[in-house]
């Protein structure tokens, strides 16, 4: 029995009778077909794989006729998604690279697995396994470096990451993954990838991805990923000062969040040029508007909170509060979910009149607006007020004071 599988039996049954009914597929047919990648790697540590990639000598035009359905998203590049069980396997067909330029390779099939896997990042992403005649194909000495607890290139570190940058970005997060496990990297690598990385070779949506899943769950050495990332020099293109930008990844990787970013952006360009520069979402996009109006100013007063609170209604309150913690660096949860536990009014939906009723007293047009606001804020800093009569009566009196001022 290989090490690989006494690991995969332990993965739950449904789990296995599909990767096993998938891969027999293929093998019924007279192809090769087999786990590979991170899948084969997580096995190893013992963890539960929860994406099962495969490689295969099939014809892409022959895997359409095997299966009902079939997503030919990345065909181009021999990869397909298919729907199976439950599940929706990626399969891609043997290939070799014929040139890259960093940023995508030009590839040929292959009909060999080692040949495949000669273009695999690193030796412990370039295990293959066919689960049903229990055989790894380690062409790469992938099984030596995990016995060793080794972290190693597949062939030259460099030649790596210049095929495809973002190799790099990859490479730091196994190494944070893995250090707490006992494993260790080779320095010379290391030095090398960080000599030839270049940033420029990679898009916006690329780095997002790839922090992504540097960012999720899951154990992690963060003091390693802070000074290891900032040597990349990953936002140079919008951050001239070095030293901001080493404050923007520890920031990252400290809240687990890549809003610091277009938060520290958004200090020296417009919000549309964030937006352009940084694909921000719409709800980021307002959160971020917001943290900075009121960045610079003191949310630990109520009346302030009720103010940032007000203008918020479009945004998640969980991912506001977590946000000003992070980037404001004041903790208002518990405040703010005080305010709205007691349905204190902070909101003009909160007011106890309404605008239209503001019109028995002679105030329209936009003057409506401004003194329900002016009302509002008055509620702020005294919750008592928010009575109907009084109110009008505030209304009134500012009415009158206005009327006297312009005497």
């Amino acid at each position: 029995m290989s090490i690989l599988k006494k690991q995969f039996s332990t993965l739950p049954q449904r789990v296995q009778g599909a990767i096993w009914k998938f891969i027999e597929i293929y093998k019924n047919e007279g192809y090769e077909c087999y786990l590979v990648g991170g899948s084969c790697r997580d096995l190893l540590l013992g963890e539960t794989p929860y994406d099962f990639d495969y490689a295969t000598n099939c014809p892409l035009s022959v895997s359409r006729k095997l299966f009902k359905r079939v997503i030919s998203i990345g065909a181009s590049h021999g990869t397909l998604i298919i729907p199976f069980l439950g599940f929706h396997f990626e399969v891609t067909r043997f290939r070799k690279d014929i040139r890259t330029d960093g940023r995508k390779a030009v590839i040929e099939f292959s009909d060999s697995i080692e040949e495949d896997q000669k273009r695999r990042d690193l030796r412990l992403n370039a295990l293959a396994y066919d689960v049903i005649e229990d055989r790894i194909v380690d062409s790469q000495n992938g099984i030596a470096d995990f016995k060793e607890k080794k972290i190693r290139f597949v062939g030259d570190a460099k030649d790596r990451i210049k095929e495809d940058h973002l190799r790099a970005l990859r490479y730091g997060r196994l190494i944070s993954k893995l250090l707490p496990l006992g494993f260790s990297y080779d320095p010379d690598e290391m030095k090398a990838v960080i000599r030839v990385f270049d940033s420029q070779f990679l898009s916006i949506e690329r780095v997002y991805d790839e922090f992504g899943k540097i960012l999720a769950p899951g154990a992690k050495d963060k003091p390693f990923l802070i000074e290891y990332l900032p040597k990349l020099n990953i936002f140079r293109q919008f951050f001239t000062d070095a030293k901001t930008a080493q404050a923007v990844i520890e920031m990252i990787i400290e809240t687990d969040s890549m809003l610091p970013l277009a938060f520290q952006f958004h200090k020296t360009h417009s919000i549309r040029e964030t937006c352009a520069a940084l694909k921000l979402s719409k709800e980021n996009k307002r959160l971020i508007l917001l943290l900075n109006e009121f960045s610079n100013q003191d949310v630990s007063n109520d009346s302030v909170l009720k103010n940032l609170l007000s203008k918020a209604d479009n945004i998640d309150s969980n991912a506001l509060l977590i946000a000003i913690n992070d980037l404001i660096g004041v903790d208002v949860s518990r405040r703010a979910l005080d305010i709205m536990k007691k349905k204190l009014p902070y909101r003009l939906k909160d007011l106890a009149l309404q605008g239209n009723e503001l019109q028995a007293l002679g105030i329209e047009g936009r003057d409506i607006g401004l003194t329900m606001n002016r009302l509002l804020r008055m509620v702020w800093d005294q919750p008592q007020l928010n009575s109907k009569e009084q109110l009008l009566q505030m209304a009134e009196n500012l009415k009158n004071e206005e009327q006297n001022e312009a005497k």
